[in-house]
């Protein structure tokens, strides 16, 4: 097939002429996908990925490399993530697991070009990885991770796909899973070491928790901060194995909708709770509970009458309490909107050709080297 002389400069890769795209056809945004193409689409002929989840507009309509993005579900007006799943032997997550986690990124927050809202996230489990392969402690985790990927991970899928091995262990300890930093292309779930008694709710939000630091959310959202108090979502630890009460739901996992004004340590306020900050409202804190603090479930919403000391009660005088158990008096930074926080670039790795260039600075806001372990478990119990 002849190629578009524009994708060909733009990217460095040659992109089949897309169907009813002439050659020398106006391609405004370079993307391999003349103009006339484009408006037939619906995509934008001045950006080169219109829903910006940096699968590019080309690759997500016409496929590329052998691999066709459309027909497993791409869609260039709506914001896609995908994920190859590999398990070892006995630990292939079940699609209960899978849909509580699809389900929380259909639910997104998170407005599409196509007019709809959230994100299709498609965990598509691949295969299991030989008794003979599955090393029971990857350690070093990212060395023997490779070894699985390298054998397991096909590469044309390296430009659209994260990379999730659901394995044993890694580095002898009982973390649940690592991201290969953040943002990142690859990431594990490491609870095999404790199956017998991980519930589906606590593997879901493990893979999304995972998932989270691979499209670039830390424990504190936009900080390192954990167990920070005004922080409601699943990075943070107190809610990755149990979610939230939203609306009335019981055990949704969510990362952060809502954004909160500063917390704390030394003036907690039963009676206010957060305080919301612009465009989140106290209807939308209201919405919020099933909130756990120094793990442990407490009575009450995020926006009012709220329990933190877990005491039977509303106190009405302030008073001081160590949230993140570290025996310092913290003041804990406004929290963000997870969702409207998310980076798509894998770490530079997730694009492909046609996709607009990376517009970071710098490829991880936590290096890899410096990625801390995930929840560690107690390996014969539940927490």
């Amino acid at each position: 097939m002849a190629t578009t002389p524009q994708a060909v400069a733009n990217v460095g890769v040659p992109l089949p002429l897309p169907p009813g795209c002439l050659i020398g056809a106006l391609d405004t945004d370079q993307d391999g996908v003349c103009d006339v193409v484009e408006v037939l689409l619906g995509t934008s002929t001045t950006s080169a990925d219109t829903d910006g989840d940096r699968l590019s507009d080309y690759v997500e309509s016409f496929g590329f490399g052998g691999l066709d993005l459309s027909a497993l579900g791409a869609n260039a007006r709506k914001k896609d993530i995908f994920v190859e799943v590999d398990y070892y032997p006995n630990l292939r997550p079940t699609q209960g697991t899978l849909n509580r986690v699809i389900t929380a990124f259909a639910n997104a927050p998170v407005s599409n070009p196509d007019g709809s809202t959230g994100i299709n996230l498609h965990l598509v489990v691949d295969q299991q990885i030989a008794a003979a392969d599955a090393d029971m402690d990857l350690n070093p985790v990212w060395t023997d991770f490779d070894v699985i990927k390298t054998k397991y991970f096909t590469a044309n899928r390296g430009p659209y796909f994260h990379y999730l091995v659901m394995a044993n262990r890694y580095d002898g300890g009982n973390s649940s899973g690592i991201s290969r930093g953040i943002p990142a292309h690859d990431f594990v779930v490491s609870l095999g070491f404790a199956a017998g008694s991980i519930t589906e709710l606590q593997l879901a939000g493990t893979i999304m928790h995972e998932l989270g630091h691979n499209i670039g959310l830390r424990h504190g959202g936009n900080d390192n901060a954990n167990y920070k108090p005004n922080y409601l979502s699943i990075m943070n630890y107190e809610y990755q194995f149990y979610g939230f009460s939203i609306g009335g739901l019981a055990n949704v996992l969510d990362y952060s909708r809502v954004q909160t004004a500063s917390f704390n340590e030394l003036a907690v306020n039963e009676t206010a709770a957060f305080s919301p900050v612009a465009p989140t409202t106290e209807a939308d804190l209201a919405r919020v509970g099933g909130l756990r603090f120094n793990n442990a479930l407490v009575i009450g919403n995020a926006s009012a009458n709220l329990d933190l000391n877990n005491n039977g009660g509303i106190d009405a005088a302030n008073y001081g309490r160590d949230f993140n158990r570290n025996g310092v008096a913290d003041i804990f930074p406004a929290s963000q909107n997870d969702w409207l926080a998310l980076l798509y670039d894998g770490g530079g790795q997730i694009g492909g050709p046609g996709a607009e260039a990376l517009q970071r600075s710098e490829r991880f806001l936590v290096a890899p080297e410096t990625m801390e372990p995930c929840l560690t478990v107690d390996e014969p119990r539940t927490p």
